[in-house]
């Protein structure tokens, strides 16, 4: 009955056809709404609503009454999406933001845009735009096509190929191959066009069958460090991007035609930080490496001043070396000023593992992480430091503010944690410096 009213004052109001069709897909449950009026927001659940007015229980379970022809605007909330969902969020500034939901909650909006997740302001919101999924897309261009005519049946694959659904692109072409043997020209011309398509969206090769802990010595490439910095951009408080004028227009030859994408003189004209943001929601990263980032982001930056030069290296460095590695972890000390170096670092620490195979770090609850009781007085620690002569506890009293910048800097960085080592295309083995010992067998004794 609720759902009913609540569908009737929508359309009486004159808002949006999708949010009545939101209110739906929240199904018999009773409607999360955000209501304006007079400058104020309410926000809570739906109880009642009649001729002249709606009945809204309030976040602090109180009740409020409020006459319709007060209300200014009124936005049913998706709620969690069971998967993530394309959509377009535009905002009351007239700004648009393209990505998949996550979350749309009293709290705000949450929307994965390429390797980044990103928070909106609920205040900011006006409303959200939902698109079809890829499923829903390719299941929509399939029954458009005929299947009886090659014709439609090759625009159908070209279109596959060129929207980067390469595995499904590859299946149709062999049932097209089969099914109109005299099209062998047609088939040839989409067989080029497919092995001349870059995989962005394909995982990479699963580097050779080594050693989780197996990280190249001595330092990261510059390639390795931006392809890191962009996982780690923050697009709410973006850090100093370039982006080639080349690979705009590069970007702009890929996707011309597509509905909704801006024409070249947009892209050149928009920011470089928001062109990233583009560049992340088409998930093209075959071409991340052509943009220059030469700051970190603020994650990795806080990485760098609170816990990897403050205590990191020159406390754990101090035994915890890539030559002597004691517990099979060890960091790279030399030249460790270097953001190749502190990367590699940060994948060292990522990596590291104690010898009942826990994490050091725990993404998922940061003070719960291992590396923090490693660090306390044993007598304190659920899981002390092993007895060892010269260790001293990193976080003892008046350093409380240690742990809780490592806790911060987990919650900054991107989740759920990417397998770097694949991300970054590191290849086996990679050829050490001149003078550099051999890596040391990795071991799963508690790292001391």
């Amino acid at each position: 009955m609720i759902i009913t009213l609540f569908l009737n004052l929508i359309f009486a109001l004159g808002f949006d056809e999708s949010e009545a069709k939101a209110s739906d897909d929240v199904g018999a449950g009773t409607p999360s709404i955000v209501v304006h009026l007079d400058g104020r927001r309410f926000a809570g659940f739906l109880s009642a609503a009649d001729g002249d007015s709606l009945s809204l229980q309030l976040l602090d379970s109180t009740t409020t009454v409020i006459a319709k022809r007060m209300v200014e605007s009124i936005r049913v909330l998706k709620g969690v999406m069971p998967e993530p969902h394309p959509c377009v969020v535009h905002l009351k500034d007239g700004t648009k933001r393209r990505g998949s939901l996550l979350e749309d909650g009293f709290d705000g909006v949450r929307l994965q845009v390429g390797p980044r997740t990103e928070r909106l302001d609920a205040n900011g919101v006006d409303r959200i735009e939902l698109h079809a999924t890829v499923a829903q897309e390719i299941a929509t261009r399939k029954a458009q096509t005929a299947p009886k005519d090659p014709g439609s049946m090759a625009r159908f694959i070209r279109w596959l190929i060129m929207e980067g659904h390469l595995e499904i692109a590859s299946e149709e072409l062999k049932a097209f191959n089969a099914n109109f043997p005299d099209a062998s020209d047609t088939t040839k011309d989409l067989r080029r066009l497919l092995v001349a398509r870059p995989s962005g969206d394909q995982p990479p090769r699963k580097p050779r069958a080594v050693s989780r802990n197996a990280l190249p010595l001595g330092a990261l490439t510059k390639a390795e460090v931006n392809r890191i910095r962009i996982w780690e951009y923050d697009f709410e408080n973006p850090s100093p991007v370039r982006i080639p004028g080349e690979l705009r227009r590069t970007f702009h030859a890929r996707h011309l035609g597509k509905k909704g994408f801006p024409d070249l003189k947009q892209l050149r004209r928009l920011p470089d930080h928001e062109f990233l943001r583009l560049l992340c929601e088409m998930r093209d990263r075959d071409l991340y490496d052509s943009v220059q980032i030469t700051v970190d982001p603020p994650a990795l930056d806080r990485f760098r001043r609170t816990i990897h030069d403050r205590w990191l290296l020159p406390k754990c460095g101090a035994c915890h070396t890539r030559e002597s590695s004691p517990g099979g972890f060890g960091l790279e000390t030399r030249d460790a000023t270097k953001p190749e170096v502190r990367m590699l670092n940060l994948l060292l620490l990522e990596h590291a593992k104690t010898s009942d195979g826990a994490p050091l770090l725990n993404w998922k609850n940061p003070s719960e992480s291992r590396l923090l009781d490693l660090g306390k007085d044993p007598r304190a620690a659920k899981h002390p430091h092993p007895e060892v002569e010269g260790y001293a506890p990193v976080f003892h009293r008046g350093r409380e503010a240690w742990v809780t910048n490592v806790i911060e800097w987990a919650e900054m960085m991107y989740l759920p944690r990417p397998d770097l080592g694949s991300e970054l295309r590191i290849e086996w083995p990679r050829n050490p410096s001149k003078s550099t010992p051999s890596e040391p067998t990795p071991s799963t004794a508690d790292p001391s």
